[in-house]
């Protein structure tokens, strides 16, 4: 036993050893709440303050379970860390495959718009920056973006188009609202287009010219015309009427 001592929390032994490696190592592991069993340290020593009715034998039981509180713990830290690496690679993974995918949806729609509708990419230089990046074997990120950019730039090229066409072209109505004329029309539409096949890149007197090749091949897309559409197909074969046979001019163009 200690000096007795009274404390704020009532009577306590007081007993003083002088502090080791060890017990710093083991109040540090803070797997066991050393205040409670009675131990501090203060300076180079180290304090027991025990009560008149300090149970000795569990001070040292807990003292006991230090090895085995700090292996229990360290291998949930290790379980922890491992499942956080096992997180990190996943979702690694996944940025991964979400990045080689985005390139992929880029090439592919990049691609299939220049093959199928390249008449819709109206700036040359879109098509040459977009046949360039196609070109390159280590797309990234941006670059698959700016791929996308220029298909969706193609893609509302058709759709203003498409918008324009929807609204009748009055100087046109009277003979777009004839049947056997949209038909005409749309016959007249083909011949020319079958002639774009340069998409109006060249002046060359054959096909579309820059300002009507995509409404040209909207047009030459559709099964058939209705009125509005048929008054814009008359708009246009008006204009380059000189790449139609005769015939078929006369036969469009005649009742006017």
């Amino acid at each position: 036993m200690g000096e007795l001592l009274q404390t704020r929390h009532g009577e306590r032994y007081l007993s003083c050893a002088v502090r080791t490696p060890a017990f710093d190592q083991a109040i540090d592991a803070e797997v066991v709440c050393f205040w409670d069993l009675g131990l501090t340290r203060e300076s180079e020593n180290v304090l027991f303050w025990q009560q008149p009715d300090h149970d000795i034998a569990a001070v040292q039981t807990a003292i006991d379970t230090i090895p085995a509180l700090v292996a229990e713990r360290d291998a949930r830290w290790a379980a922890a860390d491992a499942a956080d690496r096992v997180r990190e690679e996943a979702a690694r993974v996944a940025e991964a495959q979400r990045i080689a995918d985005l390139v992929a949806r880029a090439r592919s729609e990049a691609e299939h718009s220049l093959t199928t509708r390249r008449w819709s990419w109206a700036r040359r230089v879109d098509v040459d920056e977009a046949q360039g990046l196609l070109q390159r074997p280590d797309l990234d990120v941006a670059d698959a973006m700016r791929l996308l950019s220029l298909v969706e730039r193609a893609g509302k090229n058709v759709v203003r188009s498409e918008g324009k066409l929807a609204l009748v072209h009055d100087k046109e109505r009277a003979l777009a609202e004839r049947p056997e004329i949209r038909t005409l029309a749309l016959e007249g539409v083909r011949l020319i287009t079958r002639e774009d096949a340069d998409w109006a890149t060249l002046e060359n007197g054959r096909g579309w010219s820059k300002s009507a090749t995509i409404d040209g091949h909207v047009l030459d897309a559709l099964p058939e015309l209705d009125v509005a559409q048929a008054s814009h197909a008359l708009r246009l074969l008006r204009v380059h009427h000189k790449q139609l046979p005769r015939a078929v001019v006369e036969r469009i163009f005649s009742a006017a």
